[in-house]
């Protein structure tokens, strides 16, 4: 019996070794991902980096993710002595990472006159929005108001809880207060770590705007005009009608950014949109309670609203948002101006779908060119959704539709 034990044991002993040896399923890392990216990603000539805040995971061969313990050493050298846009590695093993932090020439502080420096930037310019509330003292202080980006530059703040910025960036054309002048062939603009806020109160059922500058809304945080290849990341948006309106755009990456408290929509791009992609965002309270009225009919109100304006294959991604809270009503009615009031008279009975708002939805994909638009190349994938009335909205009772064949969704 003991024989039989010990070479049953050999046998037993050989077939695991041999399993884990032959099988191939012992588990590798294949790269190295950064989940969570430097607290300070922007300095002074000459200011040390600090990387706190870094972390990074590695991916395995068998689908699994662990956390990559690293060290100083571990992290590429930087030079801070010249201003620009820096490269900074993580290498670990014969894998690594990379990211940009940058070294700002212009450096901004919230008592400067905001709007001056602007107007004096040049192309290639990096902008360190220190920390700090960028806030209006009184009416006439409008250092923060319409400000004009005409020239390829990277903003950076100090984080969201941080840099708080308290008025609105007008991109890709100039403003004399009334008109807009479209700059041609505009491209290369980066917002990365800014906080935009601003303070309203609810009055008459009216969203009042209590800064001094009044109402914004129609220009949303970032109005932009036929740009080309902008970032957004590492934002947050609260209280504006729109969070960003754009027209045409091409080439947009909008990640990591939170957007709450707004009263239409979160995004909206009104013309078309390609080549670009709007991931890991969080969409929370938008058109909460909220009614907009056009031509007496109500306003699609959510979080992101794409038009598309041409055939053809568009190259956009929508993946890995949170939606939570979408065009709910759980309060009395709140309109969006007085004219929405006004025009609202002979609709309220229409205004809802049990607790949601009628025609709102987490994404609205519509033509803002003919009927049954021939698109594809739109991807919609791993979006989670919490409170909304509709997922997602095609326009399928829209005069302008969007062919639903070249649409590929995987939630």
């Amino acid at each position: 019996m003991k024989k039989f034990y010990v070479k049953f044991m050999s046998i037993f002993l050989i077939a695991i070794f041999s399993f884990g040896v032959f099988s191939g399923c012992a588990r590798q890392g294949v790269s190295h991902q950064i989940t969570h990216y430097p607290t300070k990603l922007v300095y002074q000539v000459g200011e040390t980096p600090n990387f706190d805040g870094l972390k990074v995971e590695t991916i395995n061969n068998d689908g699994t993710h662990t956390m990559l313990r690293f060290s100083k050493e571990d992290i590429s050298a930087v030079d801070t002595s010249t201003p620009g846009t820096k490269k900074v590695e993580v290498t670990k093993g014969d894998m690594s990472v990379a990211f940009n932090i940058y070294v700002a020439n212009v450096v901004v502080n919230d008592s400067d006159d905001v709007k001056s420096i602007f107007e004096s930037l040049n192309d290639g310019d990096i902008v360190y929005l220190r920390e700090g509330e960028y806030s209006p003292q009184n009416a006439s202080d409008t250092r923060y108001k319409d400000i004009i980006i005409n020239k390829s530059i990277t903003l950076v703040g100090d984080g969201i809880n941080k840099t708080k910025f308290f008025g609105n960036f007008i991109v890709g054309a100039n403003f004399d207060g009334s008109v807009f002048t479209k700059i041609d062939n505009f491209e290369d603009v980066k917002f990365l770590n800014i906080g935009f806020k601003l303070d309203y109160e609810i009055k008459n059922k009216i969203v009042t705007y209590s800064g001094p500058y009044g109402s914004t809304n129609s220009n949303g945080a970032i109005r932009c005009f036929d740009t080309k290849k902008m970032l957004i990341s590492g934002c947050s948006f609260d209280g504006y009608g729109y969070g960003i309106l754009a027209d045409n755009v091409s080439g947009y990456t909008i990640t990591n950014s939170m957007f709450k408290n707004i009263f239409h929509n979160a995004i909206m791009i009104t013309t078309d949109i390609s080549n670009s992609s709007i991931n890991k965002n969080i969409f929370i309270d938008v058109a909460k309670n909220v009614v907009a009225f056009e031509n007496n009919t109500q306003s699609w109100l959510g979080a992101i609203y794409l038009n598309f304006a041409t055939e053809g294959e568009r190259g956009v991604i929508i993946s890995k948002n949170n939606f939570n809270r979408i065009g709910i009503h759980n309060a009395e009615i709140v309109f969006f101006d007085d004219a929405s009031k006004q025009k609202a008279s002979n609709t309220t009975n229409n205004l809802f779908r049990g607790s949601y708002i009628n025609n709102s939805a987490a994404i609205i994909l519509l033509s803002s060119s003919e009927d049954d638009l021939e698109i594809s190349g739109i991807i919609l994938s791993n979006n989670n959704y919490s409170g909304t009335f509709e997922s997602i909205y095609m326009g399928a009772k829209s005069a302008n539709t969007i062919n639903q064949s070249g649409v590929f969704i995987v939630e």
